[in-house]
C-alpha cells in the first residue's frame, strides 16, 4: 500500500543505486588490497641503536622508544665446533667479535621474506654504513652459513665467502680437517723442537713473546689471517709503501683481507707501535 503524499521510486532508478553501491565497496576493497601490497613492497629497513649484545649472532637494538631483539639471518655463531677441529672460533670469541662490531653503533635492519622467527625475534641483515655484519662474521670464520627457507636474499654471497673463510682456515675453520693441510704441517708439528741450550744457561734466548711488552705494544697474530679476540686490531705493511706500517680495526672494508703481521688491543696501542690508520 502506498501512502498519500509520497511517490513510487522507479525500478530502473532504484536498480541503478544499487549497482552504484556495489561497485563502490568493491572500488574500497581493491583499494584496501592494493595498499597493503604496496606497503609490503615498499618496506623500508629500519634504523636503531645496538644497546646490547646477547651473543654472536643475536641483538638488542632500540627502534623508536621500542628494544627489539634481532637475530642475524642466514649465520650460526651457536654450533662452535666441526667435528674433527683442535681448535675453533668458539661462542664467546663470536659474541666478542660481533660485540666490537655492533655495540653501540646505529645499524640499518634489512629484512628478508619472514620477518620474524619462532621465538618472536626479528629475522635481519644488519648492517653498520655499508657492513653487512652478518657476512663480516661468515668471512672471519666467527659463523657458519645457516640458510632457512624462506629467507634466501643472499645465500649465495653468504656461501661464497663461507667457502673462502674454509680456504684461508680463518676461525672455525682453523686446522679443519675438511681443509688441506700445509704440507709437512703433520710432520712439523710430530717434531719436538730441539733446545739448543741447558736450563740456565745465560746464552738461552728468552721465551718468544705473544703479547705486548715494554719493548714492543701489541701480540703475534694467531695464525696468518687472524688476531687474537683481545687484540682484534691486524697490523700490516702498507701494500703501497713498504716502508710504512697500517693498522685495521674490525669492521674496516679491507679487515677481512688483511694478514696481520701484529695485533694490538686498539687503535692506541697501534699508533704506539708507529703505525697509521688505513683509510678503509
Amino acid at each position: 500500500m502506498i501512502q498519500a503524499g509520497s511517490r513510487p521510486q522507479p525500478k530502473g532508478r532504484r536498480g541503478v543505486r544499487w549497482v552504484a553501491r556495489a561497485m563502490g565497496f568493491a572500488l574500497l576493497g581493491i583499494a584496501a588490497v592494493a595498499g597493503a601490497t604496496i606497503g609490503l613492497e615498499a618496506r623500508e629497513p629500519l634504523t636503531g641503536r645496538v644497546v646490547r649484545v646477547m651473543d654472536g649472532d643475536t641483538i638488542a637494538v632500540r627502534v623508536d622508544k621500542r628494544v627489539i631483539t634481532v637475530r642475524y639471518i642466514g649465520v650460526n655463531t651457536r654450533d662452535a665446533r666441526m667435528p674433527g677441529d683442535s681448535v675453533t672460533a668458539g661462542p664467546t670469541e663470536a659474541a666478542e667479535f660481533n660485540r666490537a662490531l655492533v655495540l653501540g653503533q646505529t645499524v640499518r635492519l634489512e629484512m628478508d621474506a619472514q620477518e620474524k622467527d619462532a621465538q618472536g625475534r626479528m629475522l635481519a641483515y644488519v648492517y653498520v654504513g655499508d657492513l653487512m655484519v652478518n657476512a663480516e662474521l661468515v668471512a672471519n670464520g666467527y659463523a657458519a652459513v645457516a640458510i632457512s627457507p624462506p629467507n634466501v636474499l643472499h645465500e649465495e654471497m653468504l656461501q661464497h665467502l663461507q667457502r673462502q673463510a674454509r680456504l684461508l682456515k680463518v676461525g672455525r675453520w682453523r686446522d679443519s680437517p675438511y681443509v688441506g693441510r700445509e704440507p709437512g704441517s703433520r710432520r712439523a708439528a710430530a717434531t719436538p723442537p730441539k733446545q739448543s741450550a741447558s736450563v740456565g744457561d745465560p746464552k738461552t734466548p728468552p721465551p718468544g713473546r705473544t703479547y705486548g711488552t715494554v719493548d714492543r705494544p701489541g701480540a703475534e697474530p694467531h695464525d696468518a689471517w687472524t688476531c687474537p679476540i683481545s687484540h682484534p686490531v691486524k697490523g700490516a705493511v702498507n701494500p703501497s709503501n713498504s716502508g710504512e706500517r697500517l693498522f685495521y680495526v674490525p669492521g674496516g672494508e679491507a679487515y677481512a683481507k688483511t694478514q696481520p703481521d701484529r695485533c694490538y688491543a686498539n687503535a692506541e696501542e697501534a699508533r704506539e707501535d708507529g703505525t697509521r690508520r688505513a683509510q678503509r
